[in-house]
């Protein structure tokens, strides 16, 4: 985990050495967070879907979506969805409870009423207001001649030019306060002020009416017509724009190993926005030499959000429920800040010891972890540089089923964590604990995409057994037992977690040879993504075709569904069984059609923290 953190805590550094914001909040998203290309596609403005059938869709399908990414922070521990902490319903309810009905006719009053001090009854200026403009010009004549008579100072040589021009400084000096004096006096200074005000509050009122009043009819417009002109409101618009269909906005990263572990400690030392729960968890990663990956800082701007009319002094909260005390970010608080650009990262690579062999990763019976992330089973080489990396499962379908919840379930379990115990506990005294823990066992990361990331949080908290009274043999040299407790991080003993299955073990299965091709011209396929689910059992496989379109994967005996889809390329689903253990080669072969799979994760937001509303509270 600690390496997924140190990714974490560079990508933020980098954020926050190019383009924060005094209240810039970057925040970790600790559980497993990935978007496909045509999800966000969705939430692009009518205007940009030059697709009539996906303009279709997004209209049914965005809503979810833009409540997802609208999820405002209840913790400055991190951030995570909360559909049902949107901005969107936040924002409404804010405009409908703010007395803006009072404000309007408040104002009206203001406007008709006609100002007597200013204008006479046939409009034009009264006699003060005539005497205001005309000592406040014999003043403005004033401090300019003073500014002129400035700039020629530089241009002085001896001291006598200069003891003259003070002499002419002090004498304008003079006649500046004398015509202040006399503005004040006798222009009727202080009375026209004081009616000049009165109007430009009025017009600042006016201005806020027009940014609240303009918000909210924009809701009720959504409210009152159907659902085509309500999709508008979900719409984002992204910056970069461009980040889905090219390499705009992207670049690249390489972290090595002495690089991941300063990061890592940084962000222990600091635990600026970061869970201390999600801290304690140390993957054993030794055999990780390096993280490469592109990354992106996605801007994300809604039409219909305003924050400018609630920070105006016009603003009036009388709710219980206070908006933003400009520090906290809790649930206590109705809008503490809110999300607005995203930490995406893609093509993830994480680079392995030379040592590590072939069997040692495509082995059916585990699973591959980096941090919330799970890797293909699948050893990759670099054929420039010989090196040896795995790749992030990328298919939201395979990340989303239940299969690989279940598998997961069967990994991580309290068997896997590393309890120091001292070697003089008697043996009897350390037997319930270890049932203890298997009763107690939950996953570090529950991998289905979860609405809430506390349940994950509290499956991280360390475990601490508690031993129930037990009937003990008594030892033959009697040894006061000791409850063991967990004083460090919790330790897990590797990024390779066997699959625990119950009894009896699966067979080891057949060697499956799939081949994949071009329908057309028969041309092997290159990195073709392959997903294999059990249909009768929860078996999981994510792999990847070399470049002449071949890959193996041992696979026990059941009944099992393929999908295979690359760029370019339509998505290919058929069936197969293994029933025995005999080799097996499938051939597929793929129709070209113009589509793109592209898969990002969201490693992080960063939220902007809103400053105490209302201001005058």
């Amino acid at each position: 985990m600690k390496y997924f953190i140190a990714v974490y805590q560079k990508l933020r550094n980098k954020y926050m050495s190019q383009s924060s914001m005094e209240n810039d909040l970057p925040m970790i998203c600790p559980s497993l967070r990935i978007y496909e290309n045509e999800d966000l596609e969705l939430l692009k403005p009518q205007s940009q879907l030059n697709d009539d059938q996906k303009k279709a869709l997004s209209i049914i399908k965005k809503q979810n979506m833009a409540y997802e990414l609208n999820s405002v922070p209840i913790s400055s521990d991190f951030w995570d969805l909360n559909p049902n902490n949107s901005l969107f319903d936040i924002y409404r309810d804010i405009l409908e409870k703010n007395n803006l009905k009072n404000l309007e006719e408040n104002l009206d009053k203001v406007l008709a009423m006609k100002s007597t001090i200013l204008f006479d009854a046939k409009n034009s200026d009264t006699k003060e207001f005539k005497a205001y403009k005309k000592y406040r010009k014999i003043y403005e004549e004033a401090v300019n001649k003073i500014t002129t008579h400035l700039e020629i100072f530089d241009g002085l040589d001896t001291d006598d030019e200069k003891n003259n021009w003070n002499d002419q400084l002090v004498s304008l000096n003079n006649l500046k306060e004398l015509a202040f004096s006399e503005w004040k006096v006798k222009g009727n200074k202080d009375l026209i002020d004081s009616e000049l005000a009165k109007i430009n509050k009025a017009s600042d009122a006016d201005l806020y009416l027009a940014m609240a009043q303009n918000a909210k009819n924009t809701f009720d417009a959504a409210e009152k017509t159907d659902v085509i002109s309500n999709a508008s409101i979900h719409d984002i618009n992204f910056i970069p724009y461009d980040f889905m269909e090219n390499e705009s906005g992207w670049n690249n990263m390489r972290i090595e190993k002495s690089e991941l572990e300063s990061l890592f400690q940084e962000a222990k030392s600091s635990n600026e926005n970061l869970p201390s729960e999600i801290l304690s968890i140390d993957y054993d990663e030794s055999i990780i030499q390096a993280v490469e990956l592109d990354y992106s800082f996605v801007h994300l701007k809604r039409s219909w959000f305003n924050k400018n009319f609630m920070m105006s002094e016009l603003f009036e909260w009388k709710e219980a429920k206070k908006i933003s005390d400009g520090q906290t970010i809790s649930n206590d608080f109705k809008l503490p800040a809110f999300p607005k650009t995203m930490i995406l990262i893609k093509n993830l690579k994480i680079i392995l010891d030379p040592s590590i062999t072939n069997d040692t990763v495509n082995n059916p019976d585990q699973l591959i972890y980096f941090g919330p992330l799970i890797m293909k089973q699948q050893l990759f080489v670099n054929k420039s540089n010989n090196q040896k990396f795995l790749k992030a499962i990328t298919n939201v379908k395979t990340i989303k089923s239940d299969q690989l919840n279940t598998l997961t379930k069967k990994t991580i379990t309290a068997e896997a964590v590393k309890i120091p115990a001292p070697d003089f506990i008697a043996k009897p005294a350390a037997e319930p604990v270890a049932e203890a823990a298997k009763v107690n066992a939950t996953p570090v990361f529950n991998n289905k995409m979860n609405m809430s990331i506390l349940n994950s949080i509290r499956n991280l908290r360390p475990y601490n057994p508690v031993i129930p009274p037990q009937p003990v043999q008594p030892p033959v040299q009697p040894v006061k037992p000791v409850t063991p407790v967990v004083t460090g991080p919790i330790k897990f003993p590797g990024i390779f977690i066997p699959i625990k299955y119950p009894a009896p073990t699966p067979s080891a299965g057949a060697n499956v040879q799939f081949k994949v091709f071009d329908k057309i011209n028969n041309d092997p396929i290159y990195k073709c993504a392959i997903s294999i689910k059990g249909t009768n059992n929860s078996r999981i496989y994510e792999i990847e075709t070399n470049e002449i379109g071949i890959i193996n994967q041992i696979i026990p005996n059941g009944e099992y569904n393929i999908e295979l889809r690359i760029d370019d390329y339509a998505v290919l689903n058929q069936n197969f069984s293994i029933t025995n253990s005999n080799p097996l080669t499938l051939e597929y072969k793929l129709q070209r059609e113009e589509v793109k799979f592209k898969s990002f994760f969201l490693i992080g937001m960063i939220c902007e923290r809103m400053p105490k509303i209302p201001m005058n509270q």
